[in-house]
């Protein structure tokens, strides 16, 4: 948007994909210079420079469970396909519509195979 100043999906998705790194961080997508600056710089740089997941996650949720920390390392994976710099690289909506509900079906079937209830995965 910045360089031609026509809104596309492609601007969406980017958006969209900040919003999922909020989500998934707990943070606001401008912070203070000294944590980092703008989320998408922090994210890109901590996961360049650390791992995938060490240190990005919102701490404030469950991380003691494997199962939702790989859940939230797909739906980090999601974000960062939005967030690439260039347009024609990220994917459509309906592309990360579809990962996404993937992404939920895989978290399901790991409940339903470590002996949690089906009922428990739907709450979920």
């Amino acid at each position: 948007y910045a360089y031609t100043m026509k809104v596309t999906e492609k601007c969406d998705i980017y958006s969209y994909g900040v919003v999922l790194l909020e989500l998934l961080t707990g943070r606001t997508s401008v912070q203070p210079v000294d944590q980092g600056g703008d989320l998408v710089t922090w994210v890109k740089t901590s996961v360049r420079n650390v791992s995938l997941s060490s240190g990005v996650f919102d701490d404030r949720l469950d991380l003691d469970d494997q199962s939702t920390i790989d859940h939230m390392t797909i739906v980090l994976k999601i974000a960062l396909m939005c967030i690439t710099t260039s347009p024609l690289d990220r994917p459509s909506m309906r592309e990360v519509v579809l990962m996404l509900i993937e992404s939920n079906r895989q978290k399901e079937e790991c409940y339903v195979s470590s002996g949690e209830s089906e009922t428990h995965s739907q709450d979920v």
